[in-house]
């Protein structure tokens, strides 16, 4: 064996005492292929995906729950829901002011009102007053009246007659002669011409048409008043519409007319 020379000093060391750290070779292509700072983003990614699904799901939960919550506690959500009457209840709710830009709004609400739509009598009440307070300058003040009328008394006239059926002419019935009045229960009645004392109609459908008649002492309850939807109405239509508007559609007495 050759001597071995060493410095003064130096300590020698063996190198084959401390091997090298090696990699192998599956380690090494996994850190080459998917390093640590590239999956970092990626996990981020899932993560924030992750929170996103998870709130939209609470949140679904939670509207849920209060949906459910207040169908319980107002059966009459439901119902109140609909587009026509929340229009008329929000209408009916303005000061007079804005009630009044309104009309044309309200009047398209009653246009497409359907039979079946039922409207809270305070609704119906709360409106009438208003259009009582209204001017008749009004733009749109006066087909806004012309369209309640029906409407409104159609909402408290639960038994007349449906529209459309055959009418009694007041021209015919006057023609026999009768003296005393007439009582009438039920009829769709036409006033189309004539001059009436002591009329009594009850549960009726009563149509006035742009002819002037002449009422005495006439007496109508529960009855649907149709009024023709003239722009402008004719001074006959006009004081009718006052007439009704200023009474309480369910019952109206007419001295004169």
């Amino acid at each position: 064996m050759p001597p071995s020379y060493s410095q003064p000093g130096v300590v020698q060391t063996d190198v084959e005492a401390t091997p090298k750290t090696r990699y192998q070779p599956s380690q090494q292509a996994e850190r080459i292929s998917n390093p640590p700072h590239a999956r970092r983003p990626l996990q981020r990614s899932f993560r924030t995906l992750a929170m996103v699904m998870i709130c939209a799901a609470g949140m679904a939960m939670v509207s849920h729950a209060v949906t459910i919550r207040g169908t319980t506690m107002n059966p009459l959500a439901k119902d109140e829901a609909t587009p026509q009457r929340l229009t008329l209840q929000q209408i009916s709710n303005l000061d007079q002011t804005a009630f009044e830009n309104s009309l044309p709004q309200l009047r398209q609400a009653m246009e497409a009102a359907k039979p079946n739509v039922l409207v809270a009598p305070e609704t119906v009440l709360a409106i009438e007053v208003k259009l009582r307070q209204a001017a008749e300058s009004t733009p749109e003040y006066w087909p806004t009246v012309l369209w309640f009328i029906p409407f409104a008394s159609s909402s408290v006239a639960k038994n007349a007659p449906a529209s459309g059926e055959q009418p009694r002419v007041l021209s015919d019935i006057l023609s026999v002669g009768l003296m005393r009045g007439i009582r009438e229960v039920g009829k769709t009645i036409l006033l189309d011409a004539g001059d009436l004392g002591n009329g009594d109609f009850t549960n009726c459908r009563i149509i006035f048409t742009q002819n002037p008649v002449r009422l005495t002492h006439a007496h109508f309850k529960n009855c649907v008043f149709e009024i023709p939807a003239t722009n402008p109405p004719n001074a006959f239509i006009k004081k009718v519409s006052r007439l009704l508007l200023s009474s309480n559609l369910s019952s109206v007495s007419i001295p004169t007319l």
